[in-house]
């Protein structure tokens, strides 16, 4: 294992404090177990997101970010009025996909999103 990977907990606990959230230390154990770049894709997000949000320098949608990790590592479920039990990600995955005419799943997806409890997504103004 690199010394890169260790240091990212390390990072992780110098940049949040005693105060450090437990999506913040599952992505930095995640990054030692995998390389940062692996767990961007996974994510969705670039290297440099991740690199941030271990700093807590990040400026952007945290929250999200966190929604994602929740899901990913830190086995989050919500109930979908459409596909049941499913992972905090795969809900903003979800979310994020288009409006499809050609399938019904997606389509009664793109509906029941609109006016979920769990929407994070914005719409454009």
């Amino acid at each position: 294992m690199s010394r890169a990977r260790l240091d990212q907990i390390a990072k992780a606990r110098a940049a949040w404090g005693e105060a450090i959230p437990p999506e913040v230390l599952a992505l930095a154990t995640a990054c030692r177990a995998e390389s940062s770049r692996a767990v961007a894709k996974r994510l969705g997000y670039s290297d440099a997101v991740i690199s941030h949000v271990l700093a807590n320098r990040y400026p952007g949608d945290l929250p999200k970010i966190f929604a994602k990790v929740r899901g990913i590592w830190l086995g989050e479920t919500v109930k979908c009025p459409v596909l049941d039990e499913i992972s905090r990600d795969r809900c903003l995955k979800e979310q994020e996909r288009p409006f499809s005419a050609t399938n019904s799943t997606r389509a009664l997806l793109f509906h029941a999103c609109k006016t979920c409890r769990h929407r994070q997504q914005k719409d454009p103004a």
